[in-house]
């Protein structure tokens, strides 16, 4: 017989880990991560919403206001956001979530940090932009753009030399991985990117990868600075 998430937590308390995944795709990348660690996980109220900084960079006066995932494990304190959970799981278990070889986690470690500082924040932005005033801030959606476009470009030249961002399949990969996989959030075309593309192909060849990642859901709209939220996961 199959035991529950919800069953398998309270048979093994001491290793349960609560979950809830927030509005953006960094939720997938925790999905991921939880994955790999094959711990019981059962479900967590939301963070409160919080307006990400590097978005209001880009917006002006119209940030937006994301409920980013958040954990507790094993009973403790809640962690939010995926650059602190991510490190705390990788901290946990590094085997699973890192390589094994000192030179290739430090490279992991590197990816993981430029990611959360250079990579999310003209994602995070773009869908903020394309969702809440696409005719109002034409400017810094093009702006935002071209940051992108740079920026993935040397995750692009990365891949061209190895499968994966560090040796091995990490917690980097797992964030990058979490947001092509709703690349069309952002506007971002994997066509002309073969690398990328190849990345993510091999990434959904694997059905824990496809299913960790089913339950991300499109973050709120802001109406008059209202949130409304979206109904179940979207495909």
């Amino acid at each position: 017989m199959t035991r529950k998430p919800a069953d398998a937590a309270r048979a093994n308390p001491a290793r349960a880990i609560a979950f809830h995944p927030g509005d953006t795709p960094d939720g997938g990348a925790v999905s991921l991560a939880l994955a790999e660690l094959r711990r019981p996980v059962v479900d967590l109220a939301p963070a409160d919403p919080v307006i990400d900084p590097s978005v209001a960079a880009f917006m002006g006066d119209c940030p937006m206001a994301f409920r980013p995932p958040v954990v507790a494990i094993a009973g403790g304190a809640p962690i939010t956001g995926a650059a602190a959970i991510l490190a705390a799981l990788a901290a946990a278990e590094p085997s699973k979530l890192l390589p094994r070889r000192p030179a290739e986690r430090a490279v992991a470690e590197d990816w993981s940090a430029w990611i959360e500082t250079d990579l999310v924040p003209p994602m995070m932005a773009l869908i903020a932009l394309r969702r809440l005033a696409p005719r109002h801030l034409p400017d810094a959606i093009e702006q935002a753009r071209l940051v992108l476009k740079a920026r993935v470009a040397r995750v692009e030249a990365a891949l061209e030399d190895g499968p994966t961002l560090a040796g091995r399949w990490s917690v980097a990969d797992m964030r990058l991985m979490a947001w092509l996989h709703r690349a069309d959030w952002v506007g971002l075309g994997l066509g002309s990117r073969p690398a990328l593309s190849a990345f993510a192909d091999r990434a959904y060849a694997k059905p824990r990868i496809v299913l960790a990642l089913a339950a991300t859901k499109r973050p709120p709209v802001i109406l008059d600075h209202v949130i409304l939220d979206h109904e179940g996961p979207e495909g």
